[in-house]
């Protein structure tokens, strides 16, 4: 009997990786229905696919489906979780879930701490001009992605993948990669308490776990420089200047396009040329183009592929561009932050850079603030948020007063370069109180600040009217 038609209710389907699930089964020709405690981005488009949404979690939202499917943010004493408990209906995490769905596919998995959202989308990107009809599931939306996932009859299907919660260690990865390995998702009551070992460990057990023998690694991050030498797979790596597989010299920017000599094994190959700015990008398009060749497309063929990938939504993306330019990005760990200032000051010059930074987590923000301090070091004005709890309870004496506190102790910006702000609305009047012409004006982090570009553009056209 066909299960293509079978109804599937998913639990919190606002968040990016159950959307992303949900236009996936939609495609696939399921029925679905899913809820959500408040109105989210992709609702209209899931809906205009026929899926049935519902905002707010009631009993009554299990109408007899026979799966439930669950985000790792829904509590276990979720209302509609215990009601699919109760009635006997299967029940399954979002990853494994997904795992399931690709059970007959190769799958193309893509780990690291920073990076795997781009990664996912280039390799996609290059699979898909080539003909291979590629399954692609990430964590953020591109043009050709706008609800991150698509359903192929393809052999391969791309991944990103979670180490938060270690469901990463699910997956069966015919060919895995690593971007790169941060010390972030260290809270305490996490899989890794606040070791980093354990994280690294747990990066080890995935890449050792690649079903084709194979494993794709950045060879200018310091952690897998070492595993490298640990595994017995084969590793086939990447890097920047350095004796790696894959390699890059003579790399111009200009503004927010690049270019660099592409060498295998020591051998020039051909000229990359990338639409999107900065080193974090030419990483991003190495392992890309790396997995490309490994699975038989030759790099003349990666190389004009990529020529015209236009990036992935959130990642400097560059809203609004008249008296004052408007970024959007989703930077929220104290590397991705001094990389987003450092990107912004290659494409903008010397113009003026105001960031909005909205921080994440009260966990995160407990382990990192001293290096949040830092990071914001090259920004020339910062209006620090409150924290985006992200499902999260509070914890004692952690906010973003600790952040601006941190800021002032190590003299990283004068304090009248800093604002608190409580709400969007004192923000704008604030932000818009200071602007000047040419500034460049700077929104970042994963939570509900992904919202105020598109308000403040709002904000400036009433305004200026």
């Amino acid at each position: 009997m066909s299960i293509k038609k079978q109804h599937i209710h998913l639990i919190g389907i606002g968040g990016s990786g159950m959307t992303a699930l949900a236009n996936l089964l939609l495609e696939k020709g399921y029925y679905i229905s899913g809820s959500d405690k408040k109105d989210f981005s992709a609702k209209k488009k899931l809906e205009q696919k026929g899926s049935r949404i519902f905002i707010g979690h009631q009993i009554e939202n299990i109408q007899k489906p026979k799966t439930v499917v669950y985000s790792s943010a829904i509590p276990k004493n979720n209302i509609e979780l215990l009601q699919a408990k109760k009635k006997k209906i299967p029940v399954f995490n979002r990853f494994d879930y997904l795992i399931k769905l690709l059970n007959d596919k190769k799958i193309i998995s893509i780990a690291g701490s920073h990076g795997k959202s781009t990664t996912v989308a280039m390799t996609a990107h290059i699979l898909k001009k080539q003909g291979l009809k590629p399954i692609v599931y990430l964590g953020a939306k591109t043009k050709d992605y706008p609800l991150g996932s698509e359903w192929t009859n393809g052999e391969y299907a791309i991944i990103e993948t979670d180490e938060h919660d270690k469901s990463f260690l699910k997956t069966p990865s015919y060919l895995p990669l690593i971007t790169n390995v941060d010390n972030d998702h260290l809270f305490a009551q996490g899989p890794y308490k606040t070791d980093f070992s354990l994280l690294k460990k747990a990066f080890q057990i995935f890449a050792e776990q690649s079903l084709s023998g194979f494993i794709v690694l950045n060879n200018d991050d310091e952690f897998l420089k070492t595993l490298c030498k640990k595994t017995k797979k084969q590793i086939i790596n990447f890097g920047i200047n350095k004796k790696t597989d894959l390699s890059v010299k003579n790399i111009q920017y200009l503004k927010n396009k690049s270019t660099a000599d592409l060498y295998f094994q020591g051998k020039f190959e051909e000229k990359l040329h990338l639409v999107v700015p900065e080193k974090e990008n030419i990483y991003n398009a190495l392992g890309a183009i790396l997995i490309a060749k490994i699975i038989g497309i030759p790099f003349k063929d990666s190389l004009k592929h990529i020529k015209t990938f236009s990036g992935v939504e959130r990642r400097f993306s560059v809203v609004y561009n008249q008296k004052i330019a408007i970024v959007d990005d989703y930077a929220h760990h104290p590397t991705e932050i001094k990389s987003l200032l450092r990107m912004a000051h290659q494409v903008f010059g010397k113009r003026r850079i105001i960031l909005i930074l909205e921080p994440h987590r009260y966990s995160r923000i407990s382990f990192l603030y001293k290096e949040y301090a830092l990071a914001v070091k090259n920004c020339n004005v910062l209006f620090l948020l409150p924290i985006d709890p992200a499902n999260e309870k509070p914890i004692k004496g952690i906010d973003e007063k600790i952040i601006y506190e941190q800021i002032l102790k190590q003299k990283t910006l004068k304090k009248t370069q800093i604002h608190l702000n409580n709400d969007s609305s004192e923000l704008f009047k604030n932000l818009y109180g200071i602007l000047k012409k040419n500034d460049v004006v700077i929104f970042t982090g994963p939570g509900k600040i992904a919202n105020l570009p598109y308000q403040f553009i709002n904000f400036l056209k009433k305004n200026e009217k």
